[in-house]
């Protein structure tokens, strides 16, 4: 399943709020020898794009693809699979990685479900991540105004904080903040005129590029979420869920789910299902990792709202094994949180050494 995973074409999105500096980043990163082979998918407002046109210019080996009859989470879901598939198998080379730039109001984790749910696509592609750029200047208001804004930087792996030169330091700590309190679990880096190595920002993929390994602790990062709880809440009581700081009228968070203990996947798989089909639209995103009892392989989950990956084993656990769920969702995710916990805890299969 692992050589299968690194096997497909990685996928990733780049979005963020209009003028935040989406091009420039893309446009600094095509100049990068690493991003050879890379092909972009551009979507525009209007029937002349611009950014497809600057991307050229960047690379003149890059395939650029424009989407410009509208915002491709709304009205051009089907065109962006189309044009996925196209590039795919399009010659005899495929893209060594995808990357879809989005319009500045566009919702990813729609864009992200779309391409997960497309038949055609799903043995063909696998989600590398999400970057999400945030402007040093326009950034805390537009946070404030804009829900999209949130969920983009709530959803991302990554958040490059752009126009550096145009803020101060205390006004650059105040933005790395709040973009930490809407997802802990996610980096976040800065980036002078959109330089940045591209391994700073496609790290956070299951599947290293480099190596072809997986590397789960750098995958779910849920220590950086304990750590932010630990820092924000003080001790938790035993509680396992982290809710993002409210000062700013912000209603999204993240939720820990871990559990030490072996759980029995033939009765676990169907309940987390059914939760997934009541409350998958509570969650923006949800990955983790499964300690199943009769396989000592780590079980890999993946899925936005109420599409998934199909559940992928990989070689071996990294330190001891056990089952974390890191949620990303709105105040109502809680309720999915809740049942994953009581279902994952109704399907605990005593060890050996417990039942003695």
């Amino acid at each position: 399943m692992q050589n299968s995973a690194n096997a497909r074409v990685p996928v990733s999105f780049v979005t963020g709020f209009l003028g935040s500096g989406k091009t420039t980043l893309i446009s600094a990163l095509l100049r990068h020898p690493d991003m050879t082979g890379t092909a972009v998918v551009v979507n525009e407002f209007g029937e002349v794009g611009l950014d497809d046109a600057i991307f050229a210019d960047s690379s003149e080996q890059t395939d650029i693809r424009l989407l410009a009859n509208g915002c491709m989470c709304c009205v051009a879901g089907d065109d962006l699979c189309r044009t996925l598939l196209e590039l795919i198998r399009a010659g005899t080379t495929q893209p060594s990685r995808i990357i879809i730039e989005t319009t500045g109001v566009a919702d990813p984790a729609n864009l992200m479900r779309m391409t997960m749910a497309d038949l055609r696509l799903r043995p063909k592609i696998r989600m590398e991540g999400v970057v999400a750029t945030a402007d040093a200047v326009n950034g805390m208001a537009n946070l404030d105004e804009h829900e999209v804004c949130r969920v983009q930087a709530a959803i991302a792996d990554t958040r490059v904080i752009t126009k550096t030169d145009l803020a101060g330091s205390a006004e650059l700590a105040v933005l790395e903040d709040r973009l930490r309190s809407l997802n802990p679990g996610g980096r976040v880096i800065q980036a002078d005129f959109g330089n940045v190595d591209p391994g700073d920002l496609f790290a956070m993929s299951l599947v290293d590029p480099r190596t072809g390994q997986s590397d789960l602790k750098q995958w779910l990062r849920a220590e950086q979420v304990q750590a932010h709880r630990a820092e924000h809440d003080g001790p938790t009581g035993g509680t396992p869920y982290f809710s993002a700081d409210h000062t700013h009228g912000d209603k999204l968070g993240t939720w820990l789910l871990e559990e030490g203990r072996p759980v029995d996947w033939e009765r676990l798989e169907p309940r987390i299902g059914e939760i997934i089909k009541r409350r998958g639209d509570m969650l923006l995103r949800l990955k983790g990792v499964v300690r199943t009892a009769g396989d000592d392989r780590p079980l890999v989950l993946h899925g936005v709202q109420r599409i998934f990956h199909a559940p992928v084993r990989l070689g071996k656990w990294q330190g001891p094994p056990a089952s974390t769920i890191v949620a990303i969702g709105g105040d109502d995710a809680q309720l999915a949180v809740e049942e994953l916990k009581s279902a994952f805890a109704s399907c605990v299969v005593a060890t050996q050494a417990a039942a003695g």
